[in-house]
This record gives structure tokens, sequence and C-alpha cells, in this order.
């Protein structure tokens, strides 16, 4: 009789007591990094956003596992392998987020726009500080990646700050060169196909990038004196956040176009700077 009721006893619990164990240790399976055959640099930077995306937008069930070994192991790699993603995303460009300030340093934003004669450069303009304090700069990324792709360079209008290393890469299916006879004046090469080049650049400038094996080929290179730089939205605005409180030199430029300089001065609030580039 005593037989009969423990095992009538383990049958009743056991379902429950296994839903438990799988409830508190079951997990999402870890996201793995897609595989590429070339562009390295922009891979490894998409598979850690991707990564830190999922996490940040956990269900709230995922959120209510219990402490660790669980969740908590598993939270922690995605949150520090997070990386700025590549591309753009409104005038200040994801590739290019500001890291969080000292809230004690006092700030403001300049925000404004850039008119460009044709119009149609006004989408591909840079605004950034000339001298832009160097021991507080926004956290960018230090490696800027340039594809060749279907006979172009993409993106069409890349920036980097000094002492940014630049990739070359090449993803058509036949060998590209890559040169410039601007400033420093460089030549990469021949890069074949799925290859990929590197350069840093020391010095500020503006480089027009071309192809020696196809002379139609044009894209641009800006290196900014700082990582106090950003782009324009479609419409030519932009937005440079947490600058510090002073005085600066503010210029814009664009393709083909002279560059123009005003003066600017931040004070714990937004200004506004609307300049003008034209031939």
């Amino acid at each position: 009789m005593k037989r009969t009721l423990t095992l009538l006893f383990l049958t009743t619990l056991g379902p429950v007591a296994s839903g438990l164990t799988l409830a508190a240790c079951e997990g999402e399976p870890p996201i793995m990094a897609p595989e590429n055959g070339g562009g390295a640099p922009l891979a490894a930077s998409s598979a850690a956003s991707d990564v830190a995306a999922d996490a940040t937008n956990a269900e709230p069930a995922q959120a209510a596992c219990p402490p660790p070994p669980c969740a908590a192991t598993s939270a922690a790699p995605m949150a520090s392998g997070s990386a700025g993603p590549a591309g753009s995303a409104g005038p200040e460009g994801s590739a290019a987020a500001l890291a969080v300030p000292p809230p004690s340093v006092p700030r403001g934003t300049i925000v404004g726009s850039v008119t460009t004669q044709p119009a149609s450069l006004k989408g591909l303009a840079v605004v950034y500080l000339e001298d832009g304090p160097l021991e507080d700069q926004p956290a960018r990324l230090q490696t800027v990646t340039i594809t060749n792709h279907q006979m172009n360079f993409i993106p069409y209008v890349s920036v980097a700050a000094v002492g940014a290393k630049v990739v070359f890469a090449n993803e058509d299916p036949f060998p590209h060169n890559v040169f410039s006879p601007d400033n420093e004046k460089f030549n990469m090469g021949n890069i074949p196909q799925n290859g990929a080049h590197a350069r840093v650049f020391k010095s500020p400038g503006a480089y027009s990038l071309l192809c020696n094996l196809h002379p139609g080929m044009l894209g641009y290179l800006l290196v900014a004196p700082s990582a106090w730089y950003a782009r324009t939205d479609g419409k030519g605005h932009f937005q440079m956040k947490h600058v510090p409180n002073g005085t600066y030199k503010l210029t814009a430029w664009a393709p083909r176009l002279p560059p123009v300089t005003q003066s600017v001065t931040v004070a714990d609030s937004d200004v506004t700077a609307n300049l003008e580039l034209h031939r």
C-alpha cells in the first residue's frame, strides 16, 4: 500500500517539477554572426548591432527569467559586444552615434541646415568643428569601410576622423583600383574580388576616390579634424549633439564645392547655424 501511494505521488509531481526546471533554465539560443566572404569590418559591426538590438527589445517574459545562471549570463555578453552599426539614419548617422557624455560638463546642440548650389548636393554635405575639443570627443567607430559594389563606391560620401582606419573592400567579381590625387595622395593598388586594403589617415582633408581600371567610378572621403562632425539629411538639416560650451569654427563641406566656415557659440542649449555652399 505504501509503495502504491509513493508511485502515485511521484507520478503526479513529475511533470510539474520538470516544467519548473525547464522554465527556470531554458533560454534563447546564441545568435551567430552570418558567414560573409567579404567586407569583414562591416559584417562584424552589423552582427554586433543585431545582438545588441535583440537584447534591448527582449520580450517581458524573457526579462522575467530567474537570476543567474540563466538570463544574466547570456544578457551581459550581448551588451558588452555591441558596436555602432554601419549605415545612416537621420542627420547624425547611426555609424556615428554619440556616447553619453558626463553630465557635469555644460553642453549644447548645434542644429541648422546647409544650402547648396546645385541643390542636389545638400543631402551629401558634412559639417564639422575645425577646433573641437580633442580631449572630449564623441565616441565613433575607428574603422570606416568603403566598398566597391556594382562599379560604385559605397557610400558615395564617407566621413572619418583623423587617425581612423579606412578599409577599401571589393565585392565585385573583378578587380578594382582605389587612388586619390588629393592632399596626401595615395594609391591602394589593385584589390581583387572579396579583397580589402586599409589605410590610416593622419591628416584632415577631402579626397576624391577614383579607379584607374574603371575611369567612370567616383566617390569622396572627408577626413575631419576630429570626431566632432555631423552629416546632413536629404533636406540639408543637421544636428551635432553634446558639444561642450564654447566658441568654435564650424565648417560645411560638400563634393565639388568650396567649404564655408563660420563662428558658432554653444551655451547650455541649442544654437542654430545655417551655411550656404556654392561654386
